[in-house]
């Protein structure tokens, strides 16, 4: 008697704990080290200071002093819209340098090679993202190692204005976020059939036909989780704006702290801990509704 070795495979029972078990290690961390902490913020954003103490309760004060000053004194209505368009614009800028190096990597690149290609694509994060932007400062400062190259080659004859500036911010940002907004897009990419675009090519379509009309529309999941990547990482960083934007940088909306350098400044030389929580609170709100507005964008063009 032969037995059959073709056995009916068992669909996975869905009523298993252990995709639970496996599951609750994350679901923990995440609980203790992310979520309870963010709500511990946000809760104390409602206390008051009596006796230049923290008192816990429940108040608007701190949100109707903030909401009082938007356009006055700490006007930090201007800081909002500096933060939202530093983090506007360096976003859009990391996705015209990192999508065609995404697109390189993924149809140039040889398939023996695009994971070592990968790998230093993200090198940058081995080090510290401080070293990197003092690294930075050797870089664009004033008497700096580019100045200095472009004078020594005649190309300019006075040294540009590069740190402490919002331009010195994005290159500290953009430094920041390629190697993740490379990876997003490169594992979207990567997964895209080219069968499409094979087809696409056979049925006559030009190179930019086939890029514009199949190529980008499936690189959108990637391209919009990478935006709001950007977006997200650029309104709460506070480093690049201090250590190369110098707190405050020029821009068509005037010369503006970012909203997270206000936030850490207070912190800094302020006892109202409510306070402080109330103005981080304000900026994870903002932070929130960029990402609900990513992911329906994305359900939709999914």
């Amino acid at each position: 008697m032969r037995l059959s070795l073709n056995r009916p495979t068992r669909p996975p029972d869905e009523a298993s704990l252990l995709k639970y078990f496996c599951l609750a290690p994350v679901v923990i961390y995440d609980s203790l080290f992310f979520l309870l902490p963010l709500l511990f913020l946000v809760w104390i954003g409602f206390w008051t200071v009596e006796n230049y103490q923290a008192v816990p309760g429940f108040s608007l004060t701190n949100y109707i002093d903030i909401f009082s000053q938007l356009f006055s004194r700490s006007r930090y209505a201007f800081a909002i819209a500096q933060s939202l368009w530093v983090a506007a614009t360096t976003t859009l800028l990391g996705l015209l340098l990192c999508y065609p190096f995404a697109l390189a990597l993924a149809f140039v690149v040889p398939p023996k090679l695009q994971r070592f290609a990968l790998v230093l694509a993200i090198a940058p994060f081995w080090t510290s993202y401080i070293l990197r932007l003092y690294a930075w400062q050797t870089v664009i400062n004033t008497n700096g190692l580019l100045n200095t190259l472009l004078m020594k080659l005649g190309l300019i004859d006075a040294p540009l204005q590069i740190i402490f500036t919002q331009v010195g911010t994005r290159i500290g940002l953009l430094h920041y976020l390629a190697p993740i907004m490379i990876l997003i897009l490169y594992l979207v990419v990567c997964n895209i059939d080219v069968t499409l675009l094979n087809a696409s090519k056979n049925l006559g379509a030009t190179t930019w036909q086939t890029f514009w009309r199949v190529l980008l529309p499936l690189s959108k999941p990637g391209l919009v989780y990478s935006a709001v990547f950007g977006a997200i990482i650029s309104l709460g960083d506070v480093l690049s704006g201090i250590i190369l934007g110098g707190g405050t940088g020029k821009s068509i909306l005037g010369s503006f702290p970012l909203f997270s350098t206000v936030i850490f400044n207070e912190y800094a030389a302020s006892t109202n801990l409510p306070r402080t929580s109330a103005l981080a609170t304000l900026l994870i709100g903002i932070m929130v509704v960029i990402l609900a507005a990513g992911l329906q964008f994305s359900a939709v063009e999914e």
